[in-house]
């Protein structure tokens, strides 16, 4: 299980910022993101910025994020908001694309490297290293970002249960409607 990092507080400030691209120049994924402020139980002020068009919440409302602590850069994965009692699993609804940049540069280099040890036959053996390349790195990236999803979902419902006791009226079982995760009602 990776590490993850809670920090809760209450946000002292959100705003909505758009990036705006040159005609075709757009980058996969959301082109909204969200700059949160939050101000934790000491008093200091922590912010985060999350790539996403899904925001849960809005000024004064206490939350938790879950953010990446295993090493490098911290992204935030996930959002509980404590005053409405919804989450949202961000590694599921906004996922890094399955085709980087740099997948064209492997596929130069297979090419390269076709026509330097096969002649005549590297178009061939090229496509077809070409697509099996593109295949194994988009699977393994679906897997991971399934696997991470998951993870995250089981972070979400373990801080859950511990902050909503036995006795609350609010069953943590994190119930889905849409990307947008609410806590059901005990009955």
């Amino acid at each position: 299980m990776p590490k993850h990092e809670l920090i809760r507080g209450r946000i002292v400030d959100l705003r909505r910022l758009t990036n705006v691209h040159l005609y075709h120049r757009r980058p996969p994924g959301p082109s909204d993101r969200y700059e949160l402020w939050l101000r934790d139980d000491t008093g200091q002020e922590v912010q985060f910025t999350i790539d996403t068009r899904t925001m849960p919440a809005r000024r004064g409302h206490e939350v938790t994020v879950i953010e990446s602590a295993d090493g490098g850069p911290p992204t935030v994965l996930a959002l509980i908001n404590w005053t409405t009692l919804e989450a949202v699993n961000y590694a599921e609804i906004d996922p890094p694309p399955l085709l980087r940049g740099w997948d064209l540069g492997v596929l130069v280099l297979l090419c390269i490297g076709a026509i330097w040890w096969f002649g005549n036959a590297a178009p061939g053996v090229a496509v077809a290293a070409g697509a099996v390349w593109l295949s194994v790195a988009a699977t393994a990236r679906a897997m991971w970002r399934s696997v991470r999803a998951r993870q995250v979902d089981v972070t979400i419902t373990r801080v859950a249960r511990v902050a909503l006791r036995a006795d609350s009226p609010l069953d943590p079982s994190p119930k889905a409607s849409g990307t947008v995760v609410a806590f059901r009602r005990k009955r």
